[in-house]
């Protein structure tokens, strides 16, 4: 029995020291079903012992998609377990979702000791009506919650600030105040305010008796739905003395309620559902180039309203001009007066022939709610001009398709332009059976004009190969120089100090370098698809690649500092660039 009782103990501090000794990395969320715009946070934690690690790469997030970070805390701690240090670290994420569905969040990877670990990817379940509505207007002996609507009855998609009071006779009230709760935002995007104001606490006075105001929170909500929509009551607690001890008192808001309305007729044709108040801008960055070079139309709308949901406009171009998928660049922030920012879509244009050419002009239209009406917007043209051989004529050639030619016209044989000799022998054959009748040279000469025939499309189509190949080394030669041009001007940047212009430039090179190493196009565009394409063909250089691009946009929208030069970090776009091109 005591034998029994040893080994049962020795197994159980091996396990837990082996346990202790093992690297783990996991995600976990705290819920993987919740309601419509309710947050929620995901935890990506490694757990290891007290050995020192070796962190090669560090820790890089995966990519969101259709669910909206709202912030981002970092994970230190550490315990003991049976004598053992159990150590943990990691990032935590708050994040929410505007619309219903399924959404899965992928893997994050850290590289430790040279081997690279992966979490599993997480489901997560968005639906409406998860959350219970609480009895409104509940209130307490000098204390009560308001939620208060900027505008009662907004156009369908305009923004509306939601801004949930509350009201107490002293500050102690607002020292015991627990457990906030949002209902559901059914039929309306929300975009949840995280920034405060300096008043967002202050005296008032509420029917001529004096309260403080404390803001619980802001939200910028865009109707989807024409006509009523109820907002469920907003509830808090507040912590309260009795006689059997503390207990929690709940006060709730009174239904928030809108009446939307339809937008108005007289729509312009190409309006895509822009409400508020904008202002469109347009550039391109050369006037003059050569054919098969770049250039590049970048087209800004900046303002106030649905950016979150705005569609940039078409631009018309010509004949002849080829254009890659936009790259669109959103700088939006939700701010306690409501949504502002700018949308901006680089698009890539390249002639393929000289000449002059009108690019535009942009037209961009949206509905004004202020004023009530349609307003259009428009950028002048933009003249190109192009240095190369001119586009060749329609009327060169009276078909593309020679067969199609012979089997539509009978008479098309005269008028083909074939070798002289082969007209010679045309002629001689016709005299011939003309006055011999002979049959057998009218096959052959058919059979020399059908060889012929075979020799021209065949010439057509080595020569159409030829062109491609040649089009393809010109766009693998410009898009290296287009890179090298870029890497100057990064470099250029590091040594000013600039840094939001640095970061923004290295993002665009890594996309660039990522996009075009994969073959993937700007809608498909992600971190992690790109990481997983790259793999396959270029092992570690893709790890490194969006450990690179993430460090940068972490850097970019201030998620985390690494303490890096901007020299440095050139140099490791700079060597990122080098290895792809090393190993291309």
């Amino acid at each position: 029995m005591l034998k029994r009782n040893l080994l049962l103990a020795f197994l159980f501090f091996f396990a837990n020291f082996l346990w202790s000794q093992e690297l783990n990395f996991k995600a976990v969320a705290s819920k993987t079903e919740v309601s419509v715009n309710e947050r929620f946070v995901v935890q990506f934690v490694l757990t290891y012992g007290q050995e020192n690690l070796s962190v090669d790469r560090p820790l890089s997030l995966p990519d969101f998609g259709k669910l909206h970070q709202l912030g981002e805390s970092k994970i230190n701690s550490f315990q003991f377990i049976n004598g053992n240090v159990i150590n943990q670290s990691g990032v935590e994420v708050m994040l929410v979702a505007d619309q219903e569905g399924e959404f899965t969040i992928g893997a994050a990877t850290v590289t430790i000791d040279g081997k690279r670990y992966r979490t599993e990817p997480i489901k997560i379940s968005v639906k409406k009506g998860l959350k219970p509505v609480p009895p409104a207007g509940q209130r307490l002996q000098g204390a009560f919650l308001t939620a208060e609507l900027s505008e009662e009855n907004p156009f369908l998609n305009q923004e509306v600030v939601l801004t949930v009071k509350i009201y107490a006779r002293d500050y102690s009230i607002l020292r015991r105040l627990r457990n906030y709760q949002e209902p559901d935002f059914n039929n309306m995007i929300a975009k949840y305010v995280s920034e405060k104001l300096d008043d967002d606490e202050k005296q008032v006075l509420v029917n001529g008796v004096t309260f403080i105001q404390k803001v619980l929170a802001r939200y910028v909500l865009f109707p989807q739905k024409e006509g009523k929509i109820e907002i469920d009551p907003f509830s808090i607690n507040v912590l309260v003395s009795g006689y059997y001890g503390a207990e929690n008192v709940q006060l709730t808001s009174e239904p928030a309620i809108m009446r939307v309305r339809e937008l108005p007729s007289g729509k312009p044709s190409n309006f895509s559902g822009a409400i508020g108040d904008y202002k469109l801008n347009a550039s391109l960055s050369k006037k003059q180039i050569n054919a098969n070079e770049a250039v590049n139309l970048e087209v800004e709308i900046v303002g106030a309203g649905n950016l979150n949901t705005l569609k940039s406009p078409e631009i018309p171009l010509p004949e002849h001009i080829e254009a890659f998928p936009p790259k669109k660049n959103d700088v939006i922030e939700v701010r306690p007066s409501g949504m502002r920012g700018a949308v901006v879509q680089n698009h890539v244009l390249v002639p393929q022939y000289g000449g002059d050419y009108k690019i535009g002009p942009v037209l961009f239209n949206y509905f004004d709610p202020n004023k009530e009406k349609y307003i259009t917007l428009q950028t002048k043209p933009f003249n190109l001009s192009v240095n190369g051989p001119e586009p060749p004529r329609e009327d060169s050639l009276e078909t593309n398709d020679f067969s199609d030619h012979l089997r539509n016209d009978s008479s098309s044989l005269d008028k083909v332009v074939v070798p002289q000799k082969i007209t010679e022998v045309k002629d001689k054959v016709v005299e011939t059976v003309s006055t011999n009748n002979n049959w057998i040279w009218v096959l052959i000469a058919m059979g020399a004009v059908l060889i012929a025939v075979l020799f021209w499309i065949r010439s057509k189509q080595s020569g159409a190969k030829e062109k491609a190949a040649l089009s393809e080394k010109q766009f693998k030669s410009q898009f290296k120089s287009e890179i090298n041009q870029k890497l100057t001007a990064l470099k250029s940047l590091a040594q000013k100090q600039d840094k939001n212009a640095f970061l923004s430039l290295q993002e665009e090179i890594l996309t660039q370098i990522g996009m075009h190493y994969s073959g993937t196009n700007l809608s498909e565009f992600t971190e992690t698809h790109v990481d997983e394409k790259l793999e396959s063909t270029y092992g570690e250089l893709a790890m490194k690649w969006k450990s690179l691009i993430s460090e940068c946009k972490q850097s970019k929208y201030a998620f985390g500092e690494t303490g890096k030069s901007l020299m440095s970090k050139f140099k490791e776009t700079e060597e990122i660039w080098k290895a792809f091109q090393k190993k291309a």
